[in-house]
């Protein structure tokens, strides 16, 4: 008996779920809803599904297993809310879990008292070096994680163009903190886990564009004293879409992954790992990670920091794990849902080993830290984000 499915909100993300759900051969797309006729009935004839263009009449008319939510960032609560009423047990929604606080615990509560599994779509998690960065963090190979950094940055065409004509009144409902720094918080969150941000200071601005802020920039504080630095712009000229990339500062090593390059950069992953390791030791982490699907090499070398006439010594080996230009698989993370949904776990066979899959509670945890930062940079001041246990 095939799951079935139906998503509300047809842009490029909701377009892309109808797409990837009619995909597997598990499921069968029923309904799909969009306010745009012209839309749905495109999208319901690329998936053989019937049309909507009222969620609500969508989810009064079939009996649904799953449904793919990806309305606008600030769009979420209603269809959440009536989906979950509805009595459809399974959600996968879009980041983020809510632009308001409020939202995201009305949600989350709705969710609790009804026994519903609201999954959220954090993509990021689920490529190889992401799989990697986890397993090196919460291993131990770096020692413990005190400092760290990220910058998710967008081509200025994204807040100006992406969307069409209704770009300006999406991004204006949105920010780079909800619609970029929800991936990097969230990412943070899990592989640092069970640490959470306890203090937050951000600064923002807006010289470019005028109807959002062009940035963010913040400083993280987490309840087992390691601090981060996020920043997230879209008002680059750059060549590409995105520019994407973490450094972990640990106390006996470091991991430097570059997800999405910038200008001079390839995409790569390497971590540096603690002197503790043996050479042994580092063959066989390496061999776990294979096994897992994550293809990275061990290597032994010999770093030499120099600068010019300066030398800061060295001499000594260092060993590391590393891979060139790694497979991003956006993807992943739903099709994990859709296991944990036949498999009804949060931990299905092809998410052993990282912890449950991400939920209401994490799309809590996030939107109150991105709250936070907002509410920081209007206020210019410390905030501290309430914990969620």
């Amino acid at each position: 008996m095939k799951l079935k499915a139906g998503v509300i909100g047809l842009g490029i993300l909701g377009g892309q779920h109808a797409t990837f759900l009619h995909s597997q051969p598990e499921v069968e797309v029923v309904a799909v809803a969009d306010i745009r006729q012209e839309v749905a009935d495109k999208v319901a004839g690329q998936v053989k599904a019937q049309a909507y263009t009222d969620y609500a009449r969508m989810l009064k008319e079939h009996k649904l297993d799953v449904v793919a939510i990806a309305t606008p960032d600030p769009l979420h609560r209603d269809p959440v809310l009536a989906t979950i009423a509805a009595g459809v047990p399974n959600i996968i929604l879009e980041k983020p879990l809510a632009t308001t606080v409020a939202d995201a615990e009305k949600m989350y509560d709705a969710a609790e008292q009804a026994n519903a599994r609201v999954f959220i779509n954090y993509a990021n998690r689920g490529s190889a070096p992401d799989r990697a960065t986890y397993y090196v963090i919460q291993n131990g190979l770096l020692g413990e994680v005190v400092y760290g950094t990220a910058h998710l940055d967008d081509n200025i065409t994204v807040p100006t163009q992406l969307w069409g004509t209704r770009t300006k009144e999406w991004v204006g409902g949105s920010s780079t903190a909800h619609f970029l720094l929800s991936h990097v918080t969230d990412y943070l969150h899990w592989v640092l886990a069970p640490a959470q941000v306890t203090e937050v200071f951000a600064i923002s601005q807006r010289l470019v564009l005028g109807y959002t802020p062009d940035l963010y920039d913040a400083f993280l504080t987490f309840d087992n004293g390691c601090k981060f630095r996020v920043k997230a712009e879209w008002i680059k000229h750059i060549d590409g879409l995105v520019e994407f990339a973490f450094n972990f500062s640990g106390s006996e090593g470091s991991l430097f992954y570059i997800k999405r390059p910038s200008f001079g950069e390839v995409e790569g992953w390497r971590a540096n790992v603690s002197d503790r390791l043996t050479s042994a030791d580092l063959l066989a982490h390496q061999d776990i990670l294979v096994q897992q699907g994550i293809n990275l090499r061990a290597l032994v070398h010999r770093p030499n920091p120099t600068a010019g006439a300066l030398q800061a010594g060295g001499g000594a080996t260092k060993r590391a794990l590393e891979a060139f230009a790694p497979p991003l698989d956006f993807w992943r993370i739903p099709r994990c849902f859709m296991d944990a949904i036949l498999q009804n776990t949060l931990t299905p066979t092809s998410w052993q080993g990282y912890g449950p899959l991400p939920t209401a509670i994490d799309g809590l945890k996030q939107t109150r830290v991105v709250c936070a930062i907002v509410e920081s940079a209007e206020k210019n001041a410390v905030v501290e984000p309430r914990r969620v246990d």
